[in-house]
């Protein structure tokens, strides 16, 4: 936990993906959602910056990945599990 002092508008989100892979080192994807209290401006990750982080893994390893997901919200909008079905493979 980080404590910052001053206006109280503000946050920072990350989302993360630790891949495992046996005879290799653990890798460590994330993406920073900065949202600086501007009216417009979103103040989460929307879901396609889900499915990009979902991507990048992927491409970099490449290798199929794995992916285990709670119920946060937007883990479960249409087109996310739309995009999943269409990339099984």
């Amino acid at each position: 936990m980080v404590r910052v002092r001053g206006r109280t508008t503000g946050r920072v989100n990350i989302a993360g993906v630790v891949c495992y892979r046996t005879g290799h080192r653990p890798r460590f994807f994330f993406k920073l959602h900065i949202w600086h209290g501007r009216r417009g401006e979103a103040k989460a990750f929307s879901w396609r910056q889900y499915r990009d982080l979902i991507v990048m893994p992927h491409i970099q390893l490449g290798t199929p990945v794995v992916w285990c997901w709670d119920n946060l919200n937007v883990h479960l909008v249409k087109e996310l599990a739309d995009f999943a079905e269409e990339h099984k493979g």
